[in-house]
């Protein structure tokens, strides 16, 4: 599982992607088009968010975020692919 640390606060955990679009269930909410930025493994990976919905009572991570990988180098596509 891997988990993001936001840069404004807060987590974010992979539900899919295929390397280019990516779905994360996140603490925080964010409004279509903001670049959310998050580390991972001490790595900086930037989401261009498209869709920020609330989801259930999930208590931790409410929000799912669908969005975009932007400026991934291929370590980094082979590291959020692989799980």
């Amino acid at each position: 599982m891997i988990e993001f640390a936001w840069a404004r606060g807060g987590r974010g955990r992979l539900i899919e992607t295929n390397g280019d679009v990516v779905s994360v269930q996140s603490s925080l909410a964010c409004a279509p088009g903001t670049p959310l930025e998050g580390e991972l493994d001490g790595v900086t990976y930037r989401i261009k968010v498209r869709s920020c919905r609330k989801q259930g009572d999930e208590a931790e991570l409410p929000f799912r975020i669908e969005g975009r990988f932007q400026n991934l180098t291929r370590e980094q596509r082979a590291r959020v692919c692989q799980e």
